[in-house]
């Protein structure tokens, strides 16, 4: 092709520098400019029009190239993404061959001109002053650049400078930018990796996951969706409705520990059943070392003083009980000045349930108090709609006021969990679903969810008739984040969770009293009721303790009647219960008397139980309820096995040191009772000994929880139960047990109905006022009500699914791509980043165990002063800087897990990002830190290519809901986009804490790599604005329509009233009194869709953090 002309003048130009622009400018005056593949600068200036192109795949070299005297206008080529640069030339087209580079140059030109976007003309210029908007800080100018649709600029904030879109003007670094720091010399990795941390740190990323690996807890993915819900939607008010025993108290000390690591857990409160609040306080210090006051009514009498005064502490803990708080004076007092809580959490929630009690009342209080407030409960899919709307209204009230407005969330949910069910039939065609998803148009929130972005992206993934495994994944992602209950309700079922529960045995030793054992037990029952009699109360309420103690343990009854001073009061020493004394009469003595001391049937068998396990190598769990039945088993046994006993009395320290021993074999068996097994792991068991059934069978599935665990490794756990017919109690219990087959499986679902059924069958067997015919029918009516109920709840819960979200948060891999991206705070990590802080302020630095499971650190005064800081500024308590502070200062060993497995199994202090430690070393100067290293690190190859990168990190500002995040971007040594794989792979060893400093290799071009790295990130900058504008428009759409259904059902109440006041002839005043409620009404609602409508969110900003030139070696080849 040749060019035509007009004025005959025609030449053609190439220069090997992208950037000269001022070479072909300097021939003459340019109509047109098209830019490929960079942003577009002062070009825009000089040219008529400029337009721009990204992603052309055009091989051409890079360079500037100049098109003068052609009739469409002259054009100059700007091309940075193309072939390595050749030789300048300046050439006259006319005789060149066809083939020529210039002549096909001016081709693409020409071509690509039409498919290319159009520059604006910027609003500022370079060296302009200006104001940011909102915000009213000046600033200038020093830079600008068009990408794509909106000009950004680079403008000084106090020192910074910052990159904006052009609507906004919000600021961005200049002076110290990646082109100037890969200039420099690299810094050694250590320091690299510390600044990198630091970042991370206090940037309090919203894409980085604190809790993960930092709490001695066994990570299960399913008990993150609640934390991940948190960081998705930026806000904690939270309806946690998993079933029982998938761990809601490890969720919710998740979520705390998330909160507590981002400076925003200051001030948390705990409210839970009375019965649950030791486990509650020890589960917390044990798993999370969060120490939790409660408030008794000393406690609460001092808060309310200290909070009159505002003298409450700015760092504390409490826990209270429902019952106590609910009923408490002060609460009247608080509702002038409410306390103030980052956090609250609500044990067994549903009990708020009904607005007519005091427990409704007490939500309402809290949820004034709490900036963030969660809710747990087993049994939401035993609520009626009020009953979850109540609950929803307590949480966020804005949002729900009626059923109605439930009913509105509700209608788009059923249609979108009709399509997520059916993504799981096979050969499903996702064009079918999409046809199913467009039925949202017909509900009053459709339009806004279907103009959100992921509706969009969802629409793309299903638009096949195909669908691939990862499409099913994506797409039900996208439909969780459309169901208009999933930023207040998460959920798991059991049948979700692929646990590889163990399978469970029951060896039932049915015990057979002799004579003597027999007669004694039954003058003993008689013994009870005598002294029920006389305290003039309820067998069964009155004689619990020395009932049970008869059941479980024969001759620590018979030593109580023979040896009462010896044996003390027959109580329980971990309960609050008390027994009356009662002399025992003749019968019973001489019962006892004939009672051989040695004589315990129940003990005969329980010694060959014991003897087959240990022959088998089997470790067990053998549980009773009273100390005395601990006390005497524990010196009987002890003469043949290696026993421990763990009770009430045990410390937490010794039950800790019992635990390691006995997971190291130092143990055959652990004899304990209820108290002393919460919160505990024995998955390394294989079986349970129930030596007395509990009163509550809820207390069996407990007991068979501790081994019965994620880290269980046998496919069938033994539960070994002792029971005796002869026995009132026990006869109750194993019938009851059997009907609800708990040795089969788990029973959390029924635990309402049976916490219910249980003590009405065992009160009616202790009834001595019934025959024996009539406390049989009493038990079978219990019986039956279990089974109605559970095949109730069956009901309730198929139909339940349109309510509740399940699968709302995509766990699935959780923790391999929280490892392979690097997207949390490693141990090492942290203990590397000890290292630098020792080593800046003078001191040894850490000393790593051989095993690198624990670290030894040593600090000094300076250390310690840092430590101090912490307390002086609030973000930590005197108690808890105190010890540390102490031992930095006289150079004593502070030693720290560096694994969380080891630290739930063995104890320690596991290093975290929550550790004052911690927060010292991350509070070091910035003068002192870094901004490039050249680095080598390994990676499995399927994850990245070997090869050397250029990677620019920044923090991405306001960039999610949550907060700030933290952005990768990589080019290869041709300056190619090189994805996310050596940005995750940078991450992931920054996280394992394996940065290796490597030699800088020869880069042409390194500031240029690195210029072009930093534009992936202005790209992918300008992306996620518009995907956050769409989303936040369409957000604010979905609000205008709730408020507005809300208003008009509120106008359409106001106005019957008018009409009724005007049928029945009621004065003016009356009817002027409704008129004044409808005009405020309407002022009100209009305020309110000003406020919506107005309302705007922070502009993304982009905030170069380092820059580096990573070596990716394949871990295969490295071993």
């Amino acid at each position: 092709m040749t060019p035509t002309s007009s004025t005959g003048d025609v030449t053609f130009g190439y220069f090997p520098d992208d950037e000269r622009i001022d070479v072909a400018l300097d021939r003459g005056r340019f109509a047109r400019a098209l830019v490929l593949d960079t942003p577009v600068r002062s070009l825009a200036d000089q040219v008529s029009e400029c337009r721009v192109l990204w992603h052309t795949d055009v091989e051409l070299p890079e360079g500037v190239y100049w098109f003068q005297g052609v009739d469409d206008g002259p054009i100059i080529l700007q091309v940075a993404g193309g072939a390595l640069p050749g030789g300048a030339m300046v050439e006259s087209p006319y005789g060149l061959d066809a083939e020529h580079p210039l002549l096909a140059a001016w081709g693409w030109a020409e071509e690509l001109w039409h498919k290319a976007a159009m520059v604006p003309a910027p609003l500022f210029a370079v060296n302009e002053a200006v104001l940011t908007h909102p915000g009213g800080v000046d600033v200038v100018v020093r830079d600008r650049k068009f990408l794509r649709e909106h000009w950004t600029y680079t403008v000084m904030v106090e020192g910074r400078q910052q990159d904006v879109v052009e609507s906004r003007l919000r600021p961005r670094p200049q002076i110290d930018a990646p082109p100037m720091w890969v200039t420099r010399e690299p810094t050694p990795a250590s320091r690299f990796g510390a600044t990198l941390t630091r970042a991370k740190l206090l940037g309090k990323f919203a894409n980085t996951l604190f809790s993960f690996r930092a709490t001695r807890t066994t990570f299960r993915p399913y008990q993150f969706k609640p934390v991940l819900k948190l960081l998705q939607t930026g806000k904690a008010r939270l309806l946690i409705a998993d079933e029982v025993g998938l761990g809601k108290t490890i969720e919710a000390g998740l979520i705390w520990t998330e909160m507590e690591a981002r400076g925003e857990a200051d001030r948390v409160l705990v409210v839970c059943p009375s019965g649950l609040v030791g486990k509650w306080k020890e589960e917390m210090e044990d798993r999370f070392e969060f120490e939790l006051t409660e408030l008794d009514s000393a406690g609460l009498k001092s808060f309310l003083e200290r909070h009159q005064q505002n003298r409450l502490p700015a760092r504390q803990a409490y826990i209270c009980s429902l019952e106590r708080l609910r009923t408490w004076g002060g609460l009247e007092d608080l509702q002038v000045v409410p306390p103030e809580f980052d956090l609250v959490i609500v044990d067994e929630a549903h009990s708020m349930r009904n607005q007519d009690t005091k427990n409704y009342a007490l939500g309402t209080e809290l949820a004034d108090w709490a900036a963030n407030l969660v809710f747990l409960t087993a049994t939401p899919i035993n609520l009626r709609e009020q009953d979850l709307l109540n609950l929803l209204e307590l949480l966020v009230p804005e949002d729900y006021g009626s059923t109605l407005d439930l009913q509105l969330r509700l209608e788009p949910n059923r249609i979108i969990n009709a399509v997520t069910a059916r993504l799981g039939e096979k050969g499903v065609r996702g064009r079918d679903l999409i046809a199913q998803l467009d039925e949202l148009r017909t509900t009053s929130l459709g339009g806004a969810l279907m103009r959100r972005p992921d509706f969009g992206l969802l629409r793309d993934v299903l638009a096949k008739d195909q669908m691939t495994p990862r499409g099913i994944v994506d797409a039900k992602r996208y439909l969780a984040g459309l169901n208009t209950l999933s930023t207040v309700i998460t959920r798991t079922k059991k049948v979700e969770v692929d646990d590889h529960k163990a399978k469970r045995t029951e060896n039932r030793q049915e015990i057979e009293w002799t004579n003597a054992e027999f007669d004694f037990y039954k003058e003993y029952v008689q013994w009870c009721v005598n002294r029920a009699a006389a305290m003039d109360s309820n067998l069964y309420f009155a004689m619990q303790m020395p009932l049970r103690l008869a059941s479980a343990c024969l001759p620590m009854a018979r030593q109580a009647v023979l040896d009462p001073d010896t044996f003390g009061d027959i109580t329980d020493a971990d309960s609050d219960a008390a027994a009356y004394r009662l002399e025992p009469h003749a019968e019973l003595v001489a019962a006892a008397q004939r009672l051989p001391e040695h004589v315990d049937t129940k003990f005969d068998a329980l010694q060959e139980v014991l003897r087959g396990l240990h022959q088998q190598e089997r470790r067990a769990l053998l549980f009773t309820h009273s100390r005395p039945t601990l006390a005497y088993l524990a010196g009987r046994l002890g003469t043949e096995f290696k026993v421990a006993v763990m009770h009430g009395g045990v410390s937490r320290e010794a039950r800790r040191q019992i635990m390691g021993d006995f997971r190291a074999r130092a143990y055959d068996f652990v004899l304990a009772n209820r108290v002393a097994s919460e919160g505990l792991d024995f998955e390394f068991c294989s079986a349970v000994i129930n030596y007395d059934l509990p009163w509550n069978p809820m207390e069996i599935e407990q007991r068979i929880g501790r081994i019965d665990r994620i880290g269980q490794k046998e496919e069938t756990i033994l539960v070994v139960n002792f029971v005796n017919e002869e026995t009132i109690d026990e006869r109750i219990l194993a019938r009851l047990l059997d009907r609800i087959e708990i040795f089969e499986s788990s029973i959390g679902a029924l635990e309402p109905i049976i916490s219910a059924q249980a003590p009405k069958a065992l009160q009616a067997g202790f009834d001595f006022t019934l025959t024996e015919e009539q406390r049989d029918q009493k038990l079978h009516e219990a019986l039956t009500a279990i089974e109605e109920q559970r095949a109730g709840l069956r009901d309730v819960s198929d139909a339940s699914s349109a309510l509740l979200v399940s699968n709302d948060v995509d766990v699935a891999g959780l923790e391999d791509d929280l490892v392979r991206t690097g997207r949390y705070i490693g141990q090492r990590e942290l203990a590397l980043l000890l290292d630098d802080w020792a080593r800046t302020d003078a001191a040894t630095g850490v000393r790593f165990a051989p095993d690198g499971l624990t670290l030894e650190l040593r600090g000094n005064a300076t250390m310690a002063a840092r430590v101090d800081d912490l307390a002086k500024s609030a973000q930590r308590s005197r108690t808890e800087t105190r010890s540390i502070s102490a031992q930095l200062r006289n150079e004593l060993p502070v030693t720290l897990v560096l694994d969380q497995e080891h630290a739930r199994t063995h104890g320690g202090t596991l290093l975290t990002a929550t550790s004052p430690l911690t927060m010292a070393a991350a509070a070091i100067p910035g003068h002192r830190q870094a901004r490039f290293a050249s680095l080598r690190i390994t990676a499995d190859s399927d994850e990245v290519a070997p090869g050397t990168y250029v990677v620019v990190l920044a923090t991405a500002a306001t960039a999610s809901r949550r907060g700030d995040e933290i952005w990768g971007a990589a080019v290869t040594q041709a300056g190619r986009n090189a994805g996310d794989g050596s940005v995750d792979a940078l991450l992931a060893a920054l996280a394992e804490g394996k940065f290796v400093d490597a030699p800088l290799p020869t880069i042409d071009r390194l500031p240029t790599l690195a210029e072009r790295a930093m534009n992936r990130l202005h790209l992918r900058h300008l992306d996620e604005q518009d995907r956050r504008d769409g989303e936040f428009d369409a957000l604010k759409e979905a609000r205008i329509v709730t408020v507005t259904a809300q208003h008009e059902r509120k106008l359409a109440t106001i106005r019957k009233r008018i009409e009724t006041a005007l049928a029945r002839g009621r004065g003016q005043r009356v009817l002027a009194g409704f008129r004044g409620q409808e005009r405020r009404a309407e002022e009100k609602f209009a305020a309110l869709l000003e406020d919506i409508r107005t309302a705007s969110q922070p502009e993304i900003r982009l905030e170069p953090l380092a820059a580096c030139v990573v070596q990716i070696v394949d871990r295969m080849e490295t071993g």
